[in-house]
């Protein structure tokens, strides 16, 4: 079976818009727009590598995806950013993330954010 991995998504909305970055261009979805994620490792980490202090809640569901060598479990985590806070990163309209050309596993998890 393939290894199983954790992480968190971490959904940061300035009024009708979220936080978007891009990924390092070395490695795994290199040079892609996506939500800002800790690191996908063996343990969960929780809400450790969250992209801006917050009050931040972990959702009830998660997002799953499977890549070719390991399959990837990750929390979501969703807060409303202060009106002083500049994460890196870009504010993206919450209406046109379908546009954002976001990978599959970001796309899995906007969709469960949208819902709640």
């Amino acid at each position: 079976p393939k290894p199983q991995r954790y992480g968190t998504i971490f959904w940061l909305t300035r009024g009708a818009s979220v936080l978007l970055v891009r990924r390092p261009d070395k490695g795994l979805l290199g040079g892609m727009r996506a939500l800002p994620t800790g690191p996908w490792q063996a343990l969960p980490s929780g809400l450790a590598d969250a992209p801006a202090p917050a009050a931040w809640r972990l959702l009830e569901d998660t997002a799953t995806h499977g890549f070719t060598h390991f399959n990837l479990q990750l929390a979501l985590a969703a807060a409303e950013a202060g009106e002083h806070e500049t994460p890196p990163g870009e504010w993206w309209p919450i209406a046109e993330i379908e546009s954002a050309g976001l990978p599959t596993v970001f796309a899995k998890a906007a969709r469960i954010f949208g819902r709640d």
